[in-house]
């Protein structure tokens, strides 16, 4: 009897590994997509970034093309922007999931242990009425199912407009980086002896015709980042002015009261992952502006720096050069009114403030 109910046990540990073992093999595949065919024909933006299937109108763009030496660049690219965003995802969730897990475990320990004391029944967030008590049976109840609703919806929709954004942003940072890399091997198989040719020339056209068209090709590119982060901003400019302008506020009243309590001696879990999730949502957007920024001059630098003046090609596409270069010194960032470019800069001095008001609260003593 012993001796079966080991193996019933040992069977019973061994499915249960199995699954769990299935279960993050599934996780992992999900995760850096190795499920997905890389060299289908049919591969584009829409089946390999579903969640934007709406907004993206952009379809096959450096990827339909089996032949393109960039392909597998831009496609590395789109995989990383995958991944950052299963991890942000799952710090989101992982963070709500545990404010509404430690408030359940509080009710749960008065439940067991405070049965007999008059206590007060914890909500998500503290409730108030006018003329009725909103902790009493069943006014608690329906609070609480709300509020955790409300919790959830806000976490898909916060998630989603923080993802949306650095990914739209990413994915230009992808397309600069493509541009420095065709700016590489711009005169990669051409022959510079047919510059001596006389310009009505057949070879020398079709060698001229080569060049513009990879200088047309790039010349788009860099366009079309320039009107995206136009249109970027025209969109995500108003929600941004609000977040970078009410973010040093929350940041500071999170810290105080996270100070607050270890002053007590208490460690307050929950405004620690919202102070931590308050800086991430500023950081995010910040950051990916200023590597677009940066980028966008590395442009120029590529441009300079192509060989132009080491091969007798490059007085044929001259002037389509400087235009790149000259289009190149202007700051590419996300620009509203009454909003500060998004940079890490901007990032600091917000931190700045944050910090400056929260020492004034330290210091303010209300007994005086």
């Amino acid at each position: 009897m012993i001796w079966y109910n080991l193996t019933t046990l040992c069977t019973f540990v061994s499915k249960t590994s199995y699954s769990k073992m299935a279960l993050l093999l599934k996780i992992k595949k999900l995760f850096t997509k190795e499920d997905y065919d890389f060299d289908s024909p049919d591969i584009n933006l829409r089946n390999f970034h579903p969640q934007l299937y709406i907004y993206l109108a952009a379809m096959g763009i450096f990827t339909n093309n089996r032949d393109s030496l960039l392909r597998d660049r831009f496609l590395k690219g789109q995989l990383l922007i995958h991944k950052l965003c299963c991890i942000w995802y799952i710090f989101m969730t992982t963070i709500v999931f545990l404010y509404i897990l430690l408030m359940l475990c509080s009710l749960v320990m008065q439940s067991l242990f405070k049965a007999d004391i008059d206590v007060i029944r914890p909500l998500l967030f503290p409730m108030w009425l006018p003329a009725d008590d909103p902790y009493r049976t069943p006014n608690y109840e329906l609070f609480l199912f709300f509020q955790i609703c409300l919790l959830a919806i806000v976490n898909q929709v916060f998630s989603g407009y923080i993802y949306m954004l650095f990914h739209v942003l990413l994915h230009y940072y992808c397309i600069l980086d493509m541009i420095i890399k065709d700016f590489e091997v711009i005169f990669d198989g051409l022959d510079e002896s047919v510059v001596c040719l006389l310009s009505k020339d057949p070879v020398r056209k079709q060698l001229q015709s080569t060049l513009n068209g990879r200088m047309k090709r790039i010349v788009n590119w860099h366009l079309a980042v320039f009107k995206g982060v136009k249109t970027v901003s025209s969109i995500f400019g108003p929600p941004l002015v609000y977040q970078v302008m009410v973010s040093a506020i929350f940041i500071c009243l999170m810290a105080y009261q996270v100070a607050e309590n270890l002053k007590k001696g208490q460690l307050d879990i929950i405004f620690v992952m919202l102070l931590t999730a308050a800086i991430l949502q500023l950081w995010i957007p910040c950051y990916v502006g200023t590597l677009l920024r940066d980028k966008g001059y590395a442009v120029g630098n590529a441009c300079w720096n192509s060989g132009w003046h080491e091969t007798r090609l490059g007085t044929l596409i001259r002037a389509d050069m400087v235009l790149v270069i000259q289009r190149s010194q202007q700051p590419l960032a996300i620009k509203f009114i009454g909003l500060p470019q998004l940079q890490l800069e901007t990032f600091s001095s917000i931190i700045s403030t944050a910090y400056t008001y929260f020492n004034m609260l330290r210091q303010y003593n209300p007994d005086s």
